[in-house]
């Protein structure tokens, strides 16, 4: 038992080893690196329905709750987070667990091969990224977990995110501030109109209830453009429901997922369901 404890320390190490040596490269927008990696992996982003979360402020929360939301009405589901706390197998969740140290390592150990094969065909100067290389392993371990339904969370921005890869049915925007100008534009509809390009054709968009005026221009415009329809998200949940994740926004993270789990399932959710969720969704990390 401890040789293979130790086995699986080992492997956690190279995989963290390898994720932490890219960080040496730096992060440069576009797309190509990365439908590249997920051709080479066979593509797994296309064997499990997903909801994209992009937003300024409350992704992660709202990720993860909309993650339990599908698991209580018997989705097998699984999620993409960022960033961690301690350890990136933090990231990678499956039916509200951290995948295990031996699976998060295969997947990044396939992701490394893959993106060694990328690599060679790229010009002088230019490699996969450290998101890219992490963004891969998760979506071909939800694959390999057999996940129906996959929330995943934007990295940065939307456009340029290697997260923009997926073919979700449901997109959801959290809120729009002014935040990492430099990349994603100096005013509140340049950076909305980064974070939409996420939006599918006939797609459903999920957005929160306090969006600023001019993101919501952009939404409605993204949306008529795409013929994707757009929900707009109660501003808390029902009155007298207890949540486990604390703080007053919280409240309204979990307003915005149930619309956009309620949005996927194209079905009212179960009362109890809701309740259940909410009594025990933890959120590490957030206040």
């Amino acid at each position: 038992m401890t040789a293979v404890v130790r086995a699986e320390d080992r492997a956690l190490g190279e995989a963290e080893e390898y994720l932490l040596s890219l960080e040496l490269f730096g992060m440069r927008f576009g797309l190509d690196r990365m439908r590249r990696l997920l051709t080479v992996l066979g593509a797994p982003q296309e064997r499990f329905d997903s909801i994209h979360v992009v937003g300024s402020n409350g992704k992660s929360s709202t990720t993860r709750m909309i993650a339990a939301l599908l698991s209580a009405h018997g989705r097998r589901t699984g999620s993409y987070l960022s960033p961690h706390l301690v350890s990136f197998t933090e990231r990678v969740r499956v039916e509200a667990r951290d995948v295990t140290p031996a699976r998060f390592a295969a997947a990044v150990a396939a992701a490394r091969r893959a993106a060694a094969r990328v690599d060679r065909t790229l010009e002088a100067g230019d490699q996969v990224t450290q998101f890219e290389a992490l963004t891969s392993a998760a979506f071909f371990e939800l694959a390999e977990a057999h996940v129906e339904v996959a929330v995943v969370e934007a990295g940065l921005g939307g456009r340029w995110d290697a997260t923009n890869t997926i073919p979700s049915r449901v997109q959801v925007l959290t809120n729009v501030g002014l935040e990492h100008t430099r990349w994603l534009g100096p005013t509140v509809a340049d950076i909305a109109a980064e974070k939409l390009d996420v939006v599918r054709p006939g797609g459903i968009l999920v957005v929160g209830p306090d969006l600023h005026p001019d993101a919501r221009a952009v939404a409605e415009r993204v949306g008529a453009e795409r013929a994707a329809g757009i929900v707009v998200a109660p501003a808390a949940p029902p009155t007298g429901l207890r949540l486990r994740a604390a703080g007053t926004f919280q409240r309204t993270n979990f307003a915005l997922a149930c619309a956009a789990a309620e949005a996927f399932l194209a079905r009212p959710l179960d009362p109890s369901a809701i309740a259940a969720t909410a009594a025990s969704t933890l959120v590490p990390g957030r206040f």
